[in-house]
């Protein structure tokens, strides 16, 4: 499969985690130091939005940093990112925190989409799979632009959990049907 369609994939299922909620819904916190799916789709947002920044930095002329086009695999960063999740919460970079930007379902969704069509384009512009120049990771160290992208696709896939266990919540505010 495609890195354009994953990338696809991936922004389809971030979004059906959320489009189904009212904003009550979307807007719940269960407590303070929690994330509503507001909030988590909006961290997302600026994520994809720095990978979109990242992937777009022009390769170096003829430098080689490493040998490799990734650093770590997509199954590695999905173990560290999502199945390792409840072992490793790490707070997100005051950059990278949500400020309430996002104050709908629809400008979530809009964004989102906006996003994910940007870095598809950088991504049918550029064969990245060929570049070895790394750009640093915060906490992960070196990654290639193919790391980067496989890191946001885990990134996505771990807060798509984390909206879903907002939904499964004992105090989250399920809609009343008449």
């Amino acid at each position: 499969m495609s890195l354009q369609k994953k990338v696809q994939e991936n922004t389809s299922a971030l979004i059906a985690s959320f489009s189904g909620l009212n904003q009550t819904e979307a807007e719940f916190k269960p407590s303070e130091n929690v994330w509503s799916v507001l909030e988590c789709v909006e961290h997302i947002f600026l994520i994809d939005n720095a990978v979109v920044k990242i992937i777009g930095i022009p390769p170096p002329a003829e430098t080689m940093e490493n040998d490799k086009t990734e650093l770590f695999s997509a199954e590695k960063l999905h173990h560290i990112l999502v199945t390792k999740r409840e072992m490793q919460k790490v707070p997100a970079p005051d950059s990278m925190v949500p400020k309430g930007i996002l104050k709908t379902k629809l400008e979530a969704e809009q964004s989102i989409n906006s996003v994910s069509s940007k870095i598809s384009s950088l991504l049918d512009a550029n064969d990245i799979t060929k570049e070895t120049h790394t750009i640093k990771h915060p906490r992960l160290g070196e990654m290639t632009k193919l790391d980067w992208v496989h890191f946001m696709i885990a990134h996505t896939n771990r807060h798509i959990l984390q909206i879903e266990e907002l939904k499964i919540h004992p105090d989250f505010p399920v809609s009343k049907s008449i």
